[in-house]
């Protein structure tokens, strides 16, 4: 006890701290070179590491280990991308083509040739890699795929809370959300894993922080400069269009340190529904702007009409009167002063029998004109859109016993009516009324990409308007909507699990 209260006294606060006490066992001698060198301190354990062999000499050692056997065969657009020499890869691919997959093995084969490096001592860490994804839920599956494929004779240590892996030959690999660019500085880097670059919103100030990090002096392989691997499904023509520019050859933006590759779903051989019928059968669930984007992986010019169709479903001449068996639902699109109000009355068939517009018509009197509407067509059900009005137009027509349905319109709930309308009206499910106004309004109503990578859509120009539009996605928003599965219930044994790092 005398001894270790002796110890505590020269060590504490640092675990490593050298100990002038050679009767402690502070110095050892090299089993391999024969040369005495310093032990340190285990804070933990109460004693000096039991190490055979100086630093040197184990790293050396660790550097010959640095071989593994990793269970993986690319296909061939895979191996294009392991093939090549580039300094910056980027690969444009459809969802479930094997972008990240692909990107994880070069990666690991990167990261274990520099870990075999001998390296600068000023180098701290020796070899330093991230991983970033536009959010840190965005990166799990990336991370988990790491995890699975990295060879566990090379971890030293893991965080699973923070996503770190400490590596022999001090190596780190960090995941990092790109959801803050300020946050993305401060260290040297040898390579970066970029998934679903895309999304990432400000994405030109990630990269720009990311390159910078890469240009840290005596990083990457050979120590000639940081390496990146960026993937992504496309997303409009936005910053990651330009740097999938950058690696094309025959593009006025090419640079020689890229190299860029775009690959439709499809083309991935290991997918069991790849064949041609079940693409045509695919094609007809998505809208055409969908299927090009997150299967096709085309790179989608902005300002396209969302509904250049429109005009095939405008065929609808039949009565607009109630039939007293049928049931009915309206959409509505509320609106005042300078703005329209859009109704659209559909039937239980896809027949959109009505079609209204309104302006000027105060609150109260709007509520009157539903409430006569929804009785007449057998008490429909009303699906309005709530945003910017609050609860209170929709509680006003339940007060009057009509059934309502108030949508607030986020981005997401948003992209997913349009995208639905689109199919119905691609696919001539639906059929509607030759009405002008609301031909002009489907014809007008454009998406655009903003820089975070999301998409909105509106009309062309703000003097025109998208009431009917709004009204036309609230009224089939349920309609030929796939029925829901039950998932199977049953019990899979026998299968043993890999162990995670």
């Amino acid at each position: 006890m005398k001894k270790d209260k002796k110890i505590r006294q020269y060590i504490d606060g640092d675990e490593k701290t050298r100990i002038s006490d050679t009767s402690l066992g502070r110095y050892g001698t090299c089993h391999t070179c024969g040369k005495t060198f310093d032990q340190y301190w285990n804070d933990r354990k109460r004693e000096y590491t039991a190490y055979k062999t100086c630093q040197t000499c184990r790293s050396r050692l660790a550097r010959k280990e640095m071989k593994a056997e990793i269970q993986y065969t690319p296909h061939e657009g895979q191996s294009l991308i392991h093939e090549s020499d580039k300094r910056f890869k980027l690969i444009a691919a459809g969802s479930r083509w094997g972008k990240d997959r692909c990107c994880i093995m070069e990666y690991i084969h990167k990261l274990s040739e520099m870990l075999s490096e001998e390296r600068s001592h000023d180098l701290v860490p020796a070899v330093h890699g991230w991983i970033v994804a536009p959010t840190f839920a965005l990166a799990r599956q990336t991370w988990r795929e790491l995890k699975y494929y990295f060879p566990r004779e090379w971890v030293v240590n893991f965080w699973e809370t923070d996503k770190v892996v400490e590596t022999l030959n001090d190596g780190i690999i960090e995941v990092r959300s790109a959801d803050d660019p300020d946050l993305l500085v401060g260290v040297g880097l040898d390579i970066v894993l970029i998934t679903e670059a895309a999304r990432i919103s400000r994405l030109d100030e990630v990269w720009a922080n990311l390159e910078t990090r890469l240009m840290s002096p005596d990083r990457g392989p050979g120590g000639k400069g940081g390496v990146a691997l960026i993937n992504s499904t496309p997303r409009g023509r936005n910053f990651y269009y330009n740097m999938y520019r950058w690696g094309q050859k025959d593009d006025p933006m090419y640079d020689e340190d890229w190299e860029s590759w775009r690959f439709p779903s499809y083309k991935n051989p290991y997918l069991t529904t790849s064949d041609e019928k079940y693409m045509q059968r695919i094609r007809k669930r998505y809208p055409d702007r969908i299927y090009r984007q997150e299967i096709e992986a085309e790179f989608l010019a902005e300002g396209n009409s969302v509904f250049p169709y429109a005009d095939n479903c405008a065929v609808y001449n039949g009565s607009s009167q109630a039939e007293a068996s049928e049931l009915y639902t309206i959409g509505y699109d509320p609106g005042r002063a300078v703005d329209y109000s859009g109704i659209v009355v559909r039937n239980s068939v896809g027949q959109a029998v009505n079609v209204y517009q309104w302006t000027g018509v105060p609150w109260t009197s709007q509520v009157d004109k539903m409430v006569v509407l929804s009785r007449y067509y057998n008490y429909a059900r009303v699906v309005m859109d709530k945003t910017g009005i609050g609860g209170t137009l929709p509680e006003s027509l339940e007060k009057q016993g009509v059934e309502v349905e108030a949508i607030y319109f986020t981005n997401q709930e948003k992209e997913k009516m349009v995208n639905h309308l689109a199919m119905l009206i691609e696919q001539k499910a639906i059929v509607y009324p030759n009405n002008e106004a609301l031909i002009n309004e489907l014809k007008d109503y454009q998406y655009t990409m903003t820089k975070s990578g999301l998409v909105k859509y509106s009309a062309s120009t703000q003097a025109k308007h998208d009431d009917l539009v709004t009204a036309m996605m609230l009224a089939f928003k349920e309609y030929n909507q796939p029925e829901v599965e039950m998932p199977w219930m049953g019990k899979v044994e026998g299968i043993k699990k890999k162990r995670a790092i």
